[in-house]
């Protein structure tokens, strides 16, 4: 047998050396590059004074990845370039994952850190297209266009005359004014902003609806980032929130659709001692991944109170589902056209 196992090693030798030339010979695989890849859409409407995202727009219709994305010939309507949409401005992005879990501000901002970025900005990648937090002093409102190059080592398409809507601040949602002419919107299409309302009685055991209690956001200051609620009647004084003694105030949460989790509504809850003046500390944004989400995130918060008519007990709330952009401490204001009944019949 073993007069014959140089043998055996010359036959391995060889078909080894015959896998490595067949190997050589066989053609590397191309790339494949489809003509029909495109974007779901060519509009992309956006607000000054927060990031605006618009993500899984980009159909590649099985193109071989990775892709490569770049934004060129950015341009005002009247095609002279747009060098300010280039500008690097600061972004807040995140360095780890966001769990709902955090128990404080700090926590969150732990996770973000601060990059500089083009205010016009796409993901290399996936195409996902950004216009960052700035402000009217540098980009103006209106309309701008742009073309997006797509390419990987089997070819390149152009998507020429993206467009651009750059739209006045809204610096809340719901926000009463329209961010194209800055004029308040009509009353029955959210010039004002009303709260949901369940089982909420006047004096006389009327059911209040909706639109007799109005809601307003009012910006007081930008040493932080707090939001505090008053509610106050038909005749402006203040009503306590110890009259809501259903509302469970250390553990009020919101489901975030974007984080998949129920979190808390802000932190460090206080309260002045007359139960007037309900106030957090949130974050900017609040909830933190409102603009990050297509703007689709909303906190909610319920105050929710019983009282007892003629013998059976009635549960009521007072609800409102809304998203702050811009930073600073704001009020929520939530007035009484009509005089709520807390008492007991």
């Amino acid at each position: 047998m073993q007069r014959y196992l140089p043998y055996f090693a010359i036959v391995l030798l060889l078909a080894f050396m015959a896998a490595g030339c067949y190997k050589h010979m066989v053609p590397d695989e191309e790339d494949f590059f489809s003509n029909n890849m495109n974007y779901n859409r060519n509009n992309f409407p956006v607000n000054l004074g927060r990031t605006n995202v618009y993500a899984y727009i980009f159909n590649a219709d099985y193109s071989t990845q990775p892709l490569d994305f770049a934004i060129e010939n950015v341009r005002h309507s009247d095609s002279t370039a747009a060098p300010e949409l280039l500008e690097n401005v600061d972004t807040k992005q995140w360095k780890e994952y966001y769990s709902g879990l955090e128990t404080t501000v700090a926590q969150i901002e732990a996770k973000r850190t601060t990059v500089k970025r083009p205010v016009l900005d796409m993901r290399p990648h996936s195409g996902e297209i950004f216009f960052w937090n700035t402000d009217s002093a540098r980009v103006k409102p209106g309309i701008y266009y742009f073309d997006v190059r797509v390419k990987n080592k089997g070819g390149e398409k152009v998507f020429k005359n993206m467009v651009l809507d750059v739209r006045r601040p809204r610096p809340y949602d719901p926000y009463e004014f329209d961010d194209i002419t800055g004029l308040r919107k009509p009353l029955d299409q959210g010039g004002i902003n009303h709260p949901d309302v369940s089982g909420v009685v006047d004096m006389l055991n009327l059911a209040l609806i909706r639109d007799s209690i109005n809601v307003y956001f009012r910006k007081t200051d930008v040493k932080g980032n707090t939001l505090t609620f008053k509610i106050f009647d038909k005749d402006s004084l203040p009503i306590p929130f110890s009259n809501f003694n259903l509302t469970r105030w250390d553990s009020l949460r919101y489901r975030s659709g974007a984080a998949g989790v129920d979190v808390a509504f802000g932190f460090n809850r206080r309260m002045s001692p007359d139960s007037t003046v309900l106030t957090y500390d949130v974050t900017s944004p609040f909830p933190i991944l409102a603009d990050v989400s297509g703007n689709s995130d909303k906190a909610s918060i319920a105050f929710v109170y019983n009282r007892v008519s003629f013998g059976q007990r009635f549960n009521a709330a007072i609800g409102l589902s809304f998203a702050i952009y811009e930073p600073g401490d704001w009020e929520v204001i939530i007035k009484f056209k009509v005089n709520p009944k807390f008492q007991d019949d």
